[in-house]
C-alpha cells in the first residue's frame, strides 16, 4: 500500500471519530446514513482524511466563526 494513502486511511469508527473531535456513536449514526463520507471494508468502517477535511471545509463555507 501506498504510504500516503496508508496515512490518509482512517479505520474503525472511534479513530474517526476522535479525527472529527465527535462522539462514537454519533459519528456511526453518520457514516450509516450516508451524512458523513465513509465505507465499509468488511465489517469495519473506513474514510478519507483528506476526504473529511473536505467535506467539513464545504459544509462550513461562508458561515462565521
Amino acid at each position: 500500500m501506498n504510504a500516503d494513502l496508508a496515512n490518509d486511511i482512517l479505520r474503525g469508527v472511534k479513530n474517526i471519530a476522535n479525527f472529527i473531535n465527535e462522539d462514537a456513536r454519533a459519528t456511526y449514526h453518520k457514516l450509516a446514513t450516508g451524512a458523513l463520507p465513509g465505507g465499509k471494508e468488511g465489517n469495519q468502517w473506513i474514510a478519507s482524511k483528506r476526504v473529511l477535511v473536505e467535506h467539513y471545509a464545504k459544509i462550513t463555507a461562508g458561515k462565521a466563526a
